[in-house]
């Protein structure tokens, strides 16, 4: 039985009461992206996106890039001394134990780095503020664990592979394959509070996130935006 929305946010305890965090993931082609734009432009929210923030701190001397060094060597850097991604992706994509070894290298310093980018918007605020957090990997970075409420978006598997061969060039095949190594739609959904459907209707996905939103801010505000 799929766990309710009450006990799975029992399963995140929320260290900070000054702050309202949601966290917002989905398969790839789904349009995660689309639906943070909708957001943004109809609702006063922060926004940390969590690919952002990994790839600062991927930047020659910063914390992710010496864990990576010191766990695997200097064989994953290019000659001019910075990290080769190629590299990292084939060793990700080697088999699972491989992508969980260097998921246990990333998340940790990855997820330390969000909380202090919550700190800081929390600490920048005289009302409560709403933040986005934005992960394709929120579940499997244990991100989902410090959110109030977790939001899937999803999209049909033919509609995401469309929006992978239009806009990003993709072989219907290499599409089909990096979605088929990616959470399923249970797997998402059992972690999940609210799903957000983004197929072609966008009208209905935005209605969705109206009456999502309003319903965060009457709440954490008693009024409404």
């Amino acid at each position: 039985m799929r766990p309710n929305k009450k006990e799975k946010q029992a399963d995140r305890p929320r260290n900070s009461d000054k702050s309202f965090l949601i966290g917002i993931t989905g398969g790839i082609g789904a349009g995660k992206s689309t639906v943070l734009d909708a957001i943004k432009a109809r609702f006063p929210v922060f926004l940390i996106e969590a690919d952002e923030t990994g790839r600062k701190l991927m930047e020659p001397g910063k914390s992710v890039f010496l864990a990576l060094v010191r766990h695997y060597g200097p064989q994953i850097l290019r000659e001019d001394g910075t990290l080769d991604r190629a590299k990292l992706t084939e060793i990700g994509m080697k088999d699972e134990e491989s992508q969980r070894e260097l998921n246990e290298v990333e998340h940790p310093i990855i997820k330390e780095e969000i909380l202090e980018e919550i700190r800081r918007i929390e600490e920048s605020c005289d009302t409560m503020p709403v933040i986005l957090l934005e992960a394709a990997l929120l579940i499997e970075g244990k991100l989902d664990e410090i959110c109030d409420e977790v939001w899937f978006v999803s999209a049909p598997k033919p509609v995401r592979i469309r929006r992978l061969m239009e806009n990003r060039g993709y072989s219907r095949k290499k599409a089909e394959s990096i979605i088929a190594r990616q959470l399923s739609y249970r797997e998402f959904l059992r972690h999940s509070d609210h799903v957000i459907h983004n197929g072609s209707d966008f009208s209905k996905t935005t209605a969705e996130i109206d009456r999502l939103m309003k319903g965060i801010y009457a709440t954490i505000c008693d009024s409404e935006v």
